[in-house]
């Protein structure tokens, strides 16, 4: 699968069944506007979908579905990508495909395609320390936007080191997330206890902030996560991983600290808990 050097990327952020299930990634691109085939194949379908679901971030009523079937028949379906190109048409691997939406589904995320039908692989820990520092990239009313400067590594993934893997997660929103490369338990962010492992696989693992919460996912928390309503409380920050570049975390609240400002992970982080 393509994926361009320095985008964002991210397994276990969303709340959506097939992300749960390790069946989805998310993938940006470095200039947050074109999305780049990660495959090769033909563009069966490009259907334009009305999306009710509330969200104020969110710039359209409105989603894409794309399905691109690949030499050995395998179909890839892609979301959240206004496409450049059209039914019947032959995409190569890397070719841009579109460009990012914020549709009711993604408004408040970075910008991102949503893509099924992939192999997903995850490479083991290769250089692992705990992140603490960050410089502020992005200020707006709603958000702020951190880049790692220390983070940990598994393979070409970069991400925020905790529990002896990358954290990747939208905490306490989703109430769930995933530890990638490796993890140890205690599940715990400078002392913030964020749950417990559900499923252990090699090179990563699943954890739940609410016993039971995965397992009975399909049948109580999507419908939440289909409302746009927090299954366990409001959102906070949302930790992605990075393609060969620095990963990110999305603050949501307001900070008096400015642009290009360094800033500690843990003050940052314990203080929006504790509040």
């Amino acid at each position: 699968m393509y994926i361009p050097t320095g985008s964002l990327v991210s397994f276990f952020s969303s709340g959506f069944p097939s992300h749960v299930r390790a069946k989805a990634i998310d993938v940006s691109s470095p200039d947050f506007h074109t999305f780049y085939s990660p495959v090769e194949g033909e563009v069966i379908d490009t259907e334009k979908i009305r999306v009710g679901r509330p969200n104020r971030f969110a710039e359209v009523d409105y989603d894409y579905v794309i399905l691109i079937r690949q030499s050995n028949g395998n179909m890839v379906k892609i979301l959240h990508v206004r496409p450049f190109t059209e039914k019947g048409e032959y995409v190569k691997e890397g070719q841009p495909l579109g460009e990012f939406i914020l549709t009711p589904y993604t408004g408040g995320d970075f910008p991102h395609a949503h893509i099924e039908g992939v192999r997903i692989s995850f490479p083991k820990i290769s250089m692992y320390r705990e992140s603490l520092r960050g410089i502020i990239k992005v200020k707006t009313r709603d958000y702020f936007d951190v880049m790692i400067e220390d983070y940990a590594q598994a393979g070409k993934f970069r991400g925020l080191g905790c529990c002896g893997g990358l954290l990747n997660a939208s905490i306490p929103y989703a109430c769930y997330g995933g530890l990638i490369g490796g993890y140890k338990e205690p599940i715990s962010l400078f002392g913030i206890h964020l749950g417990k492992i559900y499923r252990k696989r090699k090179n990563y693992a699943i954890f739940e902030g609410k016993r039971g919460l995965i397992r009975n996912w399909e049948f109580d928390s999507s419908f939440k996560v289909l409302e746009n309503k927090p299954i366990c409380g409001k959102a906070f920050m949302e930790v992605v991983l990075s393609y060969g570049g620095f990963p990110y975390i999305r603050f949501f609240s307001s900070t008096a600290m400015e642009e290009g400002d360094l800033i500690d992970l843990r003050s940052v982080i314990l203080k929006g808990f504790n509040h």
